[in-house]
């Protein structure tokens, strides 16, 4: 009876427990429940692509790997008995944990562990897989993971030594050691043998327009040799030749990274880096500095356009240091020109050392942080304008005496010059904002501000006559036209109390027109939006906002009445919210932008001025304020958002208040004393020394006389905003 009344399925297998499905990657980048069809419901509602989303690697330790990292550990502990990796067991608790096999744990087992337990964000480090070469772990993923530079600073280091207790970099990096095998290095190199030619030139094409043209580090014609000898190579060649891999590489990542193209073909932007990756030891095994400079500028190109605010700070300073270290930044130490040769190297050594300039000033200007080096100490030239493959016959046509000449006419370079050289101002602005007694001693005077706007007046006539009215993107005259405004924006930092002069009308002015500006450039489709540019957007729509939290209507000028303001403010808008659905990092600064664009009006009520932030709004912003602070850095944007939200809106102020300006409007003209200098300057800068940088000789400004203006200054009034870069009344 009782076998009668049995389930007849009692004696059949039970079933198989069904494949969990991941949700895509637009799902899991917003959060939101996903289906097992595919096309997911989402995103045909939103009209985008389903990309699933990839299974986690199951990577696994290689035997050999392991025999020889165990070899170097026995190595190491012979020399001093007392120095050994014991101590990494006494984490017992997370041994079973990592290993879930119940028996003790090897020392490359703890070795192991430990990286992954690194190298895992913390919402994963309690589940997953986690037996992890150190390859691996190094190698797996940019987005998410901010820590990957400090292993890169640690193995990659240039002070590291390359030749330690007999071992070269190719045998004692763990880097190297990873995916090393004849198998996986014909691997990375088949990925790009068998690339079909229009996809290697999209590729190729987009690096050039998108990241050369801005920093021209690479000599263009010698990368596309490398580029060929590293796809035609030989299987028998593939270590001498495996520098030119790295470089191959990483240009591809950066460009897939570039046109926001996470996957061409069979591979993506993180296999192209990982693959690099894996080749640096052997760049850096090269005898030639400057190559090593040219990876530490590749691997910048790419960190430009991921959301790590840290490894972008810290690969501009390791990167400007080591030229420091080469001494780049001297003329004295450059070779003498004895040939066409030693000429063309002399130019790619400025433009080396000029990127990294450049690069290592975007970073002090977005996060308002000291320089890496004084440009007090900085002799060497700038490089020629000059195209790429004209330098060597212009070298050849040049006596040796002679440095080569600019060419008179727009080059591939001429828009890197222009930046530089605007990089160059904001340099100056910096040593003088971020000196301890700037609020005592420059914050009201005048003198500093005038030789920096006589300078920007000689920067766009530069940009008039060196380049390209059809251009877009980053070779664009609006490109040039919005880091002139950010530039601007730089000389003042408004305060509750400076506000209220030129400072907030000046603010204004240049934030408007800088959100405006590189939103159209983004409508272009014609950028990348690099993770900087979110940041110094979001920058300017703060300080825009706060210019209306800090000033009373009755101290307001005429622009801040312009219809630029409310365009300025959607754009800004559009922008972090459009990168933030890129960068799911970027969310929480979306989110305070948002907030505080929600709660503090253009225009004040007259029956019902504002009194303070919402409470719900303070709170959630304050619950922001930690992700923000990582990300922003910059001081002067974190006090800003910190007094909106935690003082009353400034208003009802009986003293001290600057009568409405009725003249206040966004083209006025430079004071006369400033207009005079810089035409005085423009005129006579001779066709060749267009490009020659600004302040050949540092300033030392007098508050009692500087010698750069007459003293009856004060008599003209506050400094009054120089314009717009108006490029679309020139010919």
């Amino acid at each position: 009876m009782d076998d009668d009344r049995s389930s007849p399925t009692d004696s059949q297998p039970p079933p198989s427990k069904r494949q969990r499905t991941l949700a895509c990657r637009r799902c899991r980048s917003r959060k939101q429940k996903c289906e097992d069809n595919r096309p997911c419901a989402n995103c045909v509602k939103s009209v985008e692509d389903c990309i699933p989303t990839a299974p986690a690697p199951r990577p696994h330790v290689e035997t050999e790997y392991v025999r020889v990292l165990e070899e170097r550990i026995a190595q190491l502990e012979s020399l001093d008995p007392q120095q050994s990796l014991d101590h990494i067991r006494e984490n017992a608790n997370l041994a079973p944990a990592l290993d879930g096999s119940g028996r003790a744990p090897s020392r490359i087992d703890a070795v192991t562990a430990s990286v992954a337990i690194y190298r895992e964000p913390s919402h994963r480090r309690t589940s997953g897989t986690t037996d992890m070469s150190f390859g691996n772990a190094f190698a797996a993923g940019q987005e998410e993971e901010d820590n990957d530079h400090l292993i890169l600073g640690l193995v990659a280091s240039p002070s590291a030594p390359r030749h330690e207790h007999g071992l070269s970099v190719s045998d004692a990096s763990p880097i190297a050691h990873f995916g090393t095998s004849p198998e996986q290095e014909y691997t990375r190199h088949s990925l790009i043998e068998s690339m079909p030619t229009e996809l290697e030139r999209v590729l190729l094409e987009a690096y050039r327009e998108r990241a050369q043209a801005q920093y021209p580090f690479l000599h263009w014609g010698s990368f596309l040799q490398w580029h060929s000898e590293w796809k035609c190579c030989p299987r028998g060649d593939f270590k001498s030749r495996s520098w030119q891999g790295f470089f191959v590489n990483l240009v591809n990542a950066t460009s897939l990274l570039l046109l926001r193209r996470p996957h061409v073909g069979h591979s993506d932007a993180q296999t192209f880096y990982r693959n690099g990756i894996s080749l640096l030891p052997f760049v850096l095994e090269r005898p030639d500095k400057i190559l090593h400079i040219q990876a530490y500028l590749l691997l910048a190109m790419h960190a430009l356009h991921q959301s790590s605010t840290e490894r972008i700070i810290s690969l501009a300073s390791t990167t400007m240091r080591y030229c420091v270290q080469q001494q780049l930044h001297l003329s004295e130490t450059e070779p003498i020109a004895s040939d066409p040769f030693i000429c063309l190297g002399i130019q790619v050594r400025r433009r080396c050392f000029w990127c990294a300039y450049k690069f290592d000033r975007l970073v002090m200007s977005s996060f308002d942080i000291p320089p890496s080096i004084p440009d007090a100490m900085i002799t060497v030239k700038t490089f020629a304008n000059i195209n790429d493959d004209e330098l060597l016959h212009t070298a050849t046509g040049t006596p040796s005496e002679f440095q080569s000449s600019d060419s008179p006419h727009y080059t591939c370079v001429s828009s890197a010059l222009h930046i530089l050289q605007c990089r160059r101002i904001q340099s100056e602005i910096s040593a003088i904002t971020l000196r301890w007694d700037y609020e005592m001693q420059f914050e009201n005077a005048p003198e500093w501000r005038i030789r920096i706007l006589a300078e920007l007046e000689n920067y766009k006539s530069r940009v008039q006559k060196y380049s390209d009215p059809c251009s877009k993107g980053y070779t664009s005259q609006r490109w040039l036209a919005m880091i002139y405004h950010y530039t601007l924006l730089m000389l003042y930092r408004p305060t509750k109390e400076s506000v209220l002069g030129p400072a907030g009308d000046w603010s204004v002015q240049a934030s408007s027109q800088a959100c405006l500006m590189f939103r159209k450039t983004q409508m272009d489709r014609q950028i990348a939006q690099p993770w900087l540019g979110l940041l110094v957007q979001f920058q300017s729509g703060i300080t825009l906002l706060y210019c209306f939290w800090a000033t009373p209507p009755e101290n307001r000028t005429d622009n801040y009445d312009s219809l630029d303001v409310p365009d300025a403010l959607r754009a800004c808008s559009n922008i972090v919210a459009i990168m933030a659905d890129r960068w799911p990092k970027a969310e929480v600064l979306r989110d305070v932008f948002e907030l505080l664009a929600r709660e503090i009006p253009l225009v004040d009520r007259p029956t019902r001025p504002p009194i303070r932030l919402s409470e719900k709004t303070v709170t959630t912003i304050q619950a922001k304020l930690p992700q923000v602070r990582a990300l922003i850095v910059h001081r002067s944007i974190l006090r800003m958002i910190e007094e909106m939200i935690s003082e009353s809106f400034p208003r009802f102020r009986n003293e001290g208040q600057i009568p409405r300006s009725s003249s206040g409007t966004s083209t006025c003209m430079l004071p006369p004393n400033v207009a005079s200098l810089a035409d005085r300057d423009v005129s006579t800068a001779s066709a060749n020394m267009m490009f020659q940088l600004p302040f050949s000789a540092q300033q030392q400004y007098n508050l009692r006389g500087s010698g750069v203006v007459s003293q009856d200054l004060n008599a003209e009034g506050p400094l009054e905003f120089p314009g717009m870069f108006d490029f679309d009344s020139w010919g």
